[in-house]
């Protein structure tokens, strides 16, 4: 237990758990992230200290519940660039603002040279509140012309933090959020999180880390 306990650090959105020898044990040992209240679009990254065997990744082993015990529609995938790593995506329309949601990692998920965890994992979270996710006052809301590494496409941001995005008749649903300067949108098929810079009442862009811009026109 000790070992585990030592061994659990937690990195902005990043987990990291160490395998060790199993012992017999009831209780899982309750986690705290750094960061919290989360956004509706939030993405866990779980990392062990040895490569995961992909056949013991499940909705059962990974999980996510609500504070009324459904589970959540989130599957769990390692990801194909470091095999330690497991991704825990937000469901297709988002976490619902204000609402309690507690990840489960299950003590039977094991690394590929069959060790397990000591102890299972519960990291409860927080989604962020409507009050606390800018909408209307960010000057975001409305129905705007976007170009995206020279894509055109027309994107509706709405007060309840959904989006609609329209590419050569083909329309993508998905979900937004913004904190501080940080705007996360669904896009293209993706999520997207960049620094959101307001130019005037008609423009504003997204600059991505890797300084790719979205740009916002009316």
């Amino acid at each position: 237990m000790k070992l585990l306990q030592k061994a659990l650090l937690c990195i902005l959105t990043t987990v990291v758990i160490a395998f060790t020898i199993p012992v017999t044990s009831s209780a899982a040992i309750q986690w705290t992230p750094k960061e919290n209240p989360v956004s509706s679009t939030k993405e866990w990254k779980i990392t062990f200290s040895h490569s995961v065997d992909s056949n013991t990744i499940s909705t059962d082993t990974v999980y996510i519940l609500d504070d009324k015990g459904n589970k959540q529609a989130v599957q769990a995938k390692r990801l194909a660039s470091d095999p330690r790593v497991l991704v825990v995506p937000s469901p297709a329309r988002g976490y619902t603002a204000g609402n309690d949601y507690t990840l489960h990692i299950e003590k039977s998920i094991q690394s590929i040279n069959g060790k397990m965890l000591t102890d299972g994992i519960e990291m409860k979270f927080t989604i962020e509140s409507p009050s606390e996710q800018p909408g209307e006052e960010s000057g975001v809301v409305g129905t705007w012309n976007g170009e995206y590494l020279g894509i055109i496409f027309q994107a509706t941001f709405n007060k309840n933090l959904t989006s609609v995005v329209t590419l050569d008749g083909q329309v993508e649903k998905g979900v937004y959020s913004i904190s501080g300067d940080q705007m996360t949108v669904s896009l293209l098929g993706t999520t997207r999180t960049g620094r959101v810079n307001q130019l005037s009442a008609n423009e504003f862009t997204i600059t991505s880390a890797s300084g790719k811009i979205m740009r916002f026109t009316k």
